[in-house]
């Protein structure tokens, strides 16, 4: 049910009677709410329908039905359906109980006063009409849910069963819980995924960090690698020049070619 037929429905509801609702279930039975729908899509809007009951209350008789004295009333919701529902009596499906809707209360609908004209000839006549051809009865069926506290719901309804055979309170609350259901299916999917992904980021992170220290272990051995080097080859020259100089010393005649540079050493610029 839309937010626009329950606000319908809604409207039609506050038009009962103070002393037909105090008799009302304290739910709503199915029967009252699919008539009031049904009479909304037969062309009436909530305020006619309103109107409907009210003028019916007193037309019908069950006003003096509820005054002391009175017979009574022995079924509130059976009341209620025949206060909503429309009339059977003439085909025109703008008429409201012998008057056209379309022209106001006070223009009588041509075909009812054709009708009851004939009734008027037949009794004149002697004529009894005979009995209205009997449909199929409506029957009370027992809502098949469960209560707030887990308990069989003690609802029932008149007419056709629903196919869920829920009455419309537990027909709501079920819908609630599979939307409940599928809006926590949905959350655990996506925390989740937020979980995953919070996972695949750390794990990222970590190896960002291993990367970083094997970069900087790498730096850090090429840099002592390259100062060995280098210590090496100051080791190597100083001793090239210790040599020559004792070359020098020790054979004078060999010292023009003491002092020609060492070609290894000339031949590496770097």
């Amino acid at each position: 049910m839309s937010a626009e037929q329950a606000a319908a429905v809604a409207t039609v509801e506050a038009a009962w009677p103070e002393a037909l609702a105090a008799l009302l279930p304290k739910y709503r039975p199915v029967v009252i709410r699919d008539t009031i729908l049904a009479a909304l899509d037969g062309g009436r809007s909530a305020e006619q329908l309103a109107e409907r009951v009210r003028r019916r209350w007193w037309d019908h008789g069950y006003a003096m039905d509820v005054m002391p004295g009175g017979k009574g009333i022995s079924s509130a919701v059976g009341v209620a359906v025949g206060l909503v529902r429309p009339s059977t009596d003439c085909p025109d499906p703008m008429c409201e109980d012998g008057a056209r809707i379309q022209f106001g209360p006070r223009d009588v609908c041509p075909k009812c006063e054709e009708r009851r004209a004939a009734r008027r000839a037949d009794r004149r006549q002697g004529i009894v009409p005979g009995p209205r051809e009997a449909g199929t009865a409506p029957v009370w069926w027992d809502c098949e849910g469960t209560d707030d506290q887990g308990q069989p719901c003690q609802a029932t309804g008149k007419g056709s069963r629903p196919a869920d055979g829920l009455c419309w309170v537990c027909h709501d609350r079920v819908e609630v819980e599979v939307i409940e259901h599928a809006t926590a299916g949905l959350r655990a999917e996506r925390d989740a995924e937020y979980a995953a992904q919070a996972e695949r980021a750390k794990a990222a992170a970590q190896w960002a960090l291993l990367l970083d220290d094997a970069y900087a272990e790498d730096a850090e051995r090429d840099a002592v690698r390259n100062a060995a080097v280098r210590a090496r080859r100051a080791a190597e020259a100083e001793e090239t020049r210790r040599l020559r100089e004792q070359l020098a010393r020790e054979h004078p005649e060999l010292a023009a070619y003491a002092q020609q540079p060492d070609p290894q050493a000339a031949a590496a610029p770097f």
